[in-house]
């Protein structure tokens, strides 16, 4: 009787387990991200006070859900089999840099890891990005349906695949 009850249990925590990994987002937006702020750490941080910038990504560790960063989103995969499953559906770049002095400049090339995740729906990415439209990384995000880029210093122009 003991190892029955035992046996439940432990069936009982596994799957509690791979419920609470569904509502996760997945592990390559994830990963995304993290190149993302190790590209601004490397590149932009240096040349701010660090006491200032910190605080930005303090959210954003391989140890917690993408879902519940800071300038993220997320809602549920309804094009998947697993209707619990969670994905990334927005992105507010907005807020990253518009109360530091003075202002970083971002290179467009650093938002490439967001090019990935097809699930986006909203980016916004205003002030301080710098270069060339990476117009074949927007083309590859089929569902988005919001584009935020004033206050931007972008050459290039945005793929006709964004307007469906």
């Amino acid at each position: 009787m003991v190892m029955e009850i035992r046996a439940c249990l432990l069936l009982s925590l596994c799957c509690l387990f791979l419920f609470l990994l569904s509502l996760s987002c997945p592990e390559y937006q994830k990963q995304a991200f993290l190149q993302f702020k190790s590209s601004v750490l490397a590149n932009i941080a240096p040349s701010l006070n660090s006491s200032d910038y910190s605080h930005k990504f303090q959210s954003w560790n391989s140890s917690s859900d993408c879902c519940g960063w800071d300038f993220v989103e997320c809602s549920t995969d309804h094009t998947s089999n697993n209707s619990t499953s969670r994905v990334v559906t927005i992105l507010y770049l907005r807020e990253l840099f518009w109360d530091l002095s003075p202002q970083p400049r971002v290179e467009s090339s650093m938002l490439a890891p967001f090019f990935h995740i097809r699930s986006m729906k909203e980016i916004h990415i205003l002030h301080n990005i710098e270069g060339e439209i990476l117009g074949d990384g927007l083309a590859n995000l089929g569902n988005l349906v919001r584009l935020g880029m004033h206050e931007n210093n972008l050459s290039g122009s945005i793929p006709p695949q964004l307007f469906h």
